[in-house]
């Protein structure tokens, strides 16, 4: 295990210079001067020029990649353009925002999906299993924003709650957070426990055709002894891969919830660097994501081979 561990984080490298490059590229071929953004359309030719002098666009690109790749291998992300900032630092503040909305967000949907879904399974065909996956078929379909505007809208008009704007952590304050992170928790939780639901029920109708269940129903052991004591562990590699793909995909930023919630998260700080051609602050929120995701993704391997011993690497 240790040296696929290993294997593994050395070919990260790769995957994450075949990002950059790719970043890099995509976001130098789209129209629009930063300079000329960032100075309005009253600057003057020379007022642009000396921005350009300043930010170095004035150079080739394969000098701004390779000067940029440089920081980044003394982790160094640059410094935003816009604001002056340096983006690590900005980076990590984000992702703790979006980290703890979406453990948040994970936590309400696993606590939706995975008990339906067991339900729904071991009960196929019943009226419970019909309303679970209709539900279900609703998650999927309806869109996040559509979902997080729909509950702002009811709460606001019929109940006159607004959630905070300020946003806190959970370490300062737990009663405020929640308060902050309701909202948007509950609107990403429902994407994932349709997800999640989905994959639990399928999972599991598969195992209890198993001849291993069927011999342990023989025994006389009770239906949730069964469940738990058999079908949940060999039931969960799907339901854990798919899991740990929708934690990725959140922790890169869940950009549309984070915008409708005003929550300053990293998918936020990403999508105000696009709108401001703020180049450095795109190119290193972007591959941060990649480095979150391909982690993940690791982390997900390894606990196949707890939940599946047979699993050799």
């Amino acid at each position: 295990m240790g040296s696929y561990v290993i294997k593994r984080i050395v070919g990260l490298v790769p995957i994450l210079f075949g990002i950059s490059v790719l970043v890099f590229t995509i976001l130098h071929l789209v129209p629009g001067d930063p300079a000329s953004i960032m100075l309005g359309t009253n600057a003057t030719p020379e007022a642009i020029a000396a921005l350009r002098t300043r930010m170095g666009l004035d150079e080739p690109l394969i000098t701004q990649y390779l000067s940029w790749l440089g920081g980044l291998v003394k982790g160094d992300f640059g410094v935003s353009v816009h604001t002056g900032e340096e983006i690590l630092p900005q980076i990590l503040k984000r992702f703790s925002i979006t980290l703890q909305l979406t453990l948040f967000a994970v936590l309400i949907g696993w606590t939706i999906a995975i008990p339906l879904g067991i339900l729904s399974a071991i009960r196929v065909h019943s009226k419970t299993d019909i309303v679970v996956r209709i539900a279900t078929l609703l998650g999927i379909s309806v869109p996040n924003f559509a979902v997080g505007t729909l509950l702002l809208l009811v709460l606001s008009l019929y109940f006159g709650w607004f959630p905070p704007i300020d946003v806190v952590s959970f370490w300062e304050d737990p009663g405020e957070a929640l308060q902050v992170f309701l909202l948007p928790a509950v609107t990403m939780g429902i994407v994932i426990a349709a997800g999640v639901l989905r994959m639990t029920r399928s999972a599991f109708l598969e195992t209890m055709e198993k001849d291993f269940i069927r011999t342990a129903r023989a025994k006389g052991n009770s239906m949730w002894t069964v469940v738990f004591g058999h079908a949940l562990r060999n039931s969960s590699i799907p339901i854990v891969t798919i899991a740990g793909m929708q934690i990725g995909y959140l922790l890169g930023g869940s950009v549309i919830v984070e915008q409708l919630f005003s929550i300053p998260g990293l998918g936020q700080y990403v999508l105000e660097g696009i709108y401001q051609r703020d180049y450095p602050v795109v190119q290193g929120g972007v591959l941060f994501v990649a480095l979150v995701f391909v982690l993940v993704n690791l982390l997900i391997d390894i606990i196949y081979t707890w939940i599946d011993p047979r699993i050799k690497y």
